[in-house]
């Protein structure tokens, strides 16, 4: 973005130019400093703090320390500069309050403000996002954090370094004939049940269903068919029995009368009372070896993000509503209001991923994934906070 180049850019040339600037006048003014002192006549000797030699060594000393600390100054000015300020973030509907931080740093400015050029790229699912990071046409997912555990277990090497969700943030809803008779997941058998699409977090948090209800994946039907508008057009129209989805379509769905929400794992408990523990959603995560070789571009991507979740902690629900793009409100701001009402019960404090929220998430995959209960999965690769922790303490 030109705003970045013009603000960003020049600072950075500036500074790096001022010190080398200041280098060459230290070393000019050195060279001066270590200059013999005029010969005094023999007896004569001057108090301590007069003493020529002492006063242009102490100089020099002094001289030194600067060139010192401004030379770690330009270097701390390089590193900062992103090694790739174009980056592409892949993510499967954008404009759930699932994602809302990340559509914040991008209203707010606060991927320009940290020198980078974000390009996002919109899927109807989150496997549709990794997809695209995995065939490289995105560097970045802002996606379930599910997934790099997931793609460990396949042998690939993904870590999430931002947390947007600190609970699953997804609700089960019925129709209205089905739920007259819900008494738990065993119930799901011989159902068609909406999700995101095919390996999505969504899907994920089905099948973790269907297990505990003793079911299989042959007992129920499982469609992907996205997430806002077109999830609530599935059901609504009658081409499905259940639908696992996230908000604002949720709260479309159940004021509409048509379903009913039978579980949900917006809030903490909800979510301990379906997993035993309040699991990590929301993230932003990469392959590892893209954040060995750009760790400038992914710190500028995490500090950019804790910015927006900091903002996101303050600002009222009508300033929120304000901010997104018009139709991310769906044509009815009360109802995008009472769905970020519910939503706020989700979002990370501070984009900090934590080790117990992870174990439990791996032991909930495990439960019903055979490639992750089969192979010893090293979690402490699948995330890293070096990157928010650096954020958080700016």
């Amino acid at each position: 973005m030109l705003r970045a180049v013009r603000v960003a850019t020049p600072r950075r040339t500036l500074q790096v130019h001022g010190v080398q600037s200041s280098s060459r006048d230290t070393r000019q003014s050195f060279s001066a400093a270590i200059a013999l002192p005029p010969v005094l006549p023999l007896g004569l000797h001057l108090h301590p703090i007069f003493d020529p030699v002492r006063v242009l060594s102490m100089r020099a000393v002094s001289l030194i320390a600067v060139s010192f600390c401004l030379a770690a100054v330009a270097v701390g000015a390089i590193a900062a500069q992103p090694e790739k300020a174009n980056v592409t973030i892949a993510v499967g509907g954008k404009a759930a309050l699932y994602y809302l931080p990340l559509t914040l740093a991008e209203q707010l400015g606060y991927f320009e403000d940290a020198g980078l050029n974000v390009e996002i790229l919109d899927f109807p699912g989150g496997s549709k996002a990794l997809q695209a990071m995995m065939g490289s046409s995105a560097d970045v997912v802002s996606g379930g954090f599910d997934h790099t555990i997931v793609m460990q277990a396949r042998g690939q090497k993904l870590s999430a370094f931002v947390l947007q969700g600190a609970t699953l943030a997804i609700s089960l809803v019925v129709s209205k004939e089905q739920s007259a008779t819900w008494s738990g997941p065993a119930d799901l058998k011989g159902l068609k049940i909406g999700v995101t699409s095919p390996g999505s977090s969504t899907n994920m948090f089905v099948k973790a269903l269907l297990a505990r209800g003793g079911l299989t994946l042959d007992d129920a039907s499982i469609i992907g068919v996205g997430s806002g508008q077109s999830a609530v057009a599935a059901i609504l129209g009658g081409h499905l029995d259940a639908l696992a989805n996230i908000e604002p379509a949720i709260t479309m769905l159940v004021r509409s009368g048509k379903v009913v929400e039978v579980i949900e794992t917006i809030s903490e408990q909800g979510s301990r009372d379906l997993c035993g523990a309040a699991l990590p959603s929301g993230s932003l995560y990469t392959k590892r070896d893209f954040i060995a070789k750009n760790p400038n571009t992914v710190q500028a991507l995490a500090s950019a993000m804790v910015r927006a979740l900091r903002w996101l902690a303050e600002a009222s629900d009508e300033l929120v509503a304000d901010t997104v793009p018009r139709h991310y409100l769906l044509g009815d701001r009360s109802l995008y209001l009472a769905a970020l009402k519910r939503q706020r019960l989700s979002y990370s404090k501070d984009g900090r991923i934590l080790p117990g929220a992870v174990k439990a998430m791996f032991d909930a995959l495990a439960g019903f994934h055979e490639p992750i209960s089969n192979r010893k999965i090293r979690l402490e690769q699948t995330y890293t906070n070096q990157f928010v922790d650096r954020a958080l303490s700016q």
